[in-house]
């Protein structure tokens, strides 16, 4: 027998006594690190990225305002580490009936006892801030509360005691009962509104609430009908007998022909560039245009053509408003 045969088997036992022990210190160590851990105040794991993970929920966490997160929170989730982004917005919570209570109680028992008309109209006009706050927020049952909080306040006078928060307090409170569908304040607030002797423009929030109640019932041509009567009372241009008049193609094409003159060879930028339109007058008969073209493309397709050119050419003469992106987007896809 070779002699370096009997020195192998020799050799690879020394090994593996080697590494047998080399495994015992390692196994020690581990053991030293785990009590270590545990005669520590927390235990730290860590997640499938190797970052520090937290059994015990802590302040921050996915939202920066948490008063505390909701379960284990991961390090990167720290609020070290979290960057907002300024395009997140995450609405505010609607306005509970407590909120509703603690401003009704907060300037002078605004209710139940008996106040001055100066009262009253710091009541009323407080109850109408916070119900377009509300309504700015979505919290439309809470802005149509607040709205009727404010009509009570200013009580059976209401339209002497200060005309102007009372005509808002039931124009905007015909808009948010329309949003909640409680239609029957809804026309209550309408019919108030229209029969004051005022100008158009003060009740043209209750128009254009009626015009879309109209649309929501499918009463388009009523709707188109409503919507030029009150351009022709803001004395603006119009489109007369629009729903009975019989449309041409030609008519049509002379439109056509004409908005493209005035459009001329401006670009996308020079149209967004467009001064901004002020005058309130020409605002709502624009606002007007785009519910009737709504009203148009459903039972006068032939007129939706007509509405647009017009738009846009008011566009170009007046200056650019929300309005004008219908008017625009409407051209576009008659090209």
């Amino acid at each position: 027998m070779n002699p370096q045969d009997e020195t192998v088997p020799a050799v690879l036992e020394e090994r593996r006594s080697q590494r047998s022990g080399t495994d015992v210190e390692e196994s020690k160590i581990s053991v030293g690190v785990s009590v270590a851990a545990e005669d520590s105040c927390e235990a730290l794991e860590v997640d499938t990225l190797g970052i520090p993970y937290d059994e015990n929920p802590e302040p921050g966490g996915v939202f920066p305002d948490a008063a505390r997160s909701f379960g284990g929170v991961s390090g990167i989730t720290a609020p070290s580490h979290y960057i907002p982004l300024n395009q997140v917005c995450v609405p505010a919570p609607a306005l509970s009936v407590l909120n509703e209570e603690v401003i009704s109680t907060n300037v002078v028992d605004r209710e139940h006892a008996p106040a001055s008309d100066g009262d009253r109209r710091a009541n009323a006009r407080s109850s109408l801030r916070a119900g377009l706050a509300a309504q700015e927020s979505g919290a439309f049952d809470s802005a149509a509360a607040l709205f009727s909080l404010g009509r009570k306040q200013l009580g059976g006078g209401g339209w002497e005691v200060d005309g102007e928060t009372m005509l808002k307090l039931c124009s905007e409170g015909a808009h948010a009962s329309y949003t909640i569908d409680d239609f029957d304040t809804m026309n209550q607030l309408i019919d108030e509104v229209l029969g004051r002797d005022t100008s158009v423009q003060e009740k043209f929030r209750v128009y254009e609430v009626k015009i879309l109640v109209e649309q929501g019932y499918g009463n388009h041509a009523e709707a188109i009908e409503l919507g030029f009567d009150v351009r022709r009372k803001l004395g603006l241009p119009t489109l007369l007998n629009i729903t009975r008049e019989k449309v041409s193609i030609l008519s049509i094409l002379v439109g056509y022909a004409r908005t493209c003159r005035a459009l001329g060879n401006r670009t996308a930028e020079e149209l967004a560039n467009l001064p901004i339109l002020t005058d309130e007058r020409i605002i709502m008969g624009q606002r007007m245009l785009e519910l009737i073209e709504i009203s148009c493309f459903q039972v006068q397709p032939l007129m939706f053509p007509r509405i647009i050119f017009l738009m846009i050419r008011t566009t170009l003469k007046h200056g650019i408003n929300a309005s004008s992106c219908d008017a625009l987007a409407g051209f576009g896809a008659l090209l």
